[in-house]
């Protein structure tokens, strides 16, 4: 399950992704319910999680020579 969310301005993104802790499978709403990985069977009661952080900006005013 990806999750992501865009804050105020655009110039910040967050991405959450929730992995099987076992092969690393990006798993779904539906494997979390049933707590168990779809591919390999693993207990998903503790998923590995991983969060991306992405952050921009653009300068209010622009300096040419």
């Amino acid at each position: 399950m990806i999750i992501q969310k865009q804050a105020a301005g655009d110039d910040c993104a967050t991405k959450l992704e929730i992995l099987c802790p076992n092969c690393e499978r990006d798993v779904d709403e539906a494997e979390l319910a049933a707590q168990k990985c779809g591919d390999c069977g693993y207990d998903l009661t503790q998923p590995k999680q991983s969060i991306e952080i992405h952050a921009t900006s653009v300068p209010a005013i622009a300096i040419t020579f």
